[in-house]
């Protein structure tokens, strides 16, 4: 496993920061009683009618196309823990809404989770492929 941050320190701090704070984001957005308040009276109010089972695949799916592109840049493809972690964070995010008052743990909301994870994983492959043709043709100059 080749670990290479140290060929660009700026852009390697910058993605972790956005992977911390989104993580830190969608773990607030899931465990707050009303997530909806902060955004209610500004003109991200319309976010509020958006299905919610789409807006957990894209959160998710956002979330996990981040992530599993940081590992990209840090080694050659995700070790698979950081893929169990994210599978298990999908899931685990839904069981902790039973301990939220005034939230509640739904089945159709954690399957979405996984659908978002889905599509990110065929996102990311798809960078990872576009990025190996990309090597090669440069090679191949």
């Amino acid at each position: 496993m080749v670990f290479r941050s140290q060929h660009f320190p700026v852009i390697f701090w910058l993605h972790s920061v956005t992977c911390l704070a989104l993580t830190m984001l969608v773990c607030w957005a899931l465990l707050t009683p009303d997530p909806y308040a902060v955004i209610r009276t500004t003109s991200f109010g319309w976010l509020e009618s958006l299905a919610d089972t789409l807006m957990h695949a894209c959160v998710f799916g956002v979330l996990t196309l981040v992530l599993l592109t940081f590992s990209l840049w840090l080694w050659e493809t995700p070790p698979a823990s950081v893929v169990f972690g994210l599978v298990g964070y999908c899931v685990m995010m839904e069981w902790l809404q039973l301990f939220v008052p005034g939230r509640n743990c739904d089945p159709r909301d954690a399957i979405a989770n996984l659908v978002g994870f889905l599509f990110g994983v065929a996102c990311t492959k798809a960078i990872q492929l576009l990025r190996f043709r990309l090597l090669a043709a440069g090679s191949a100059a």
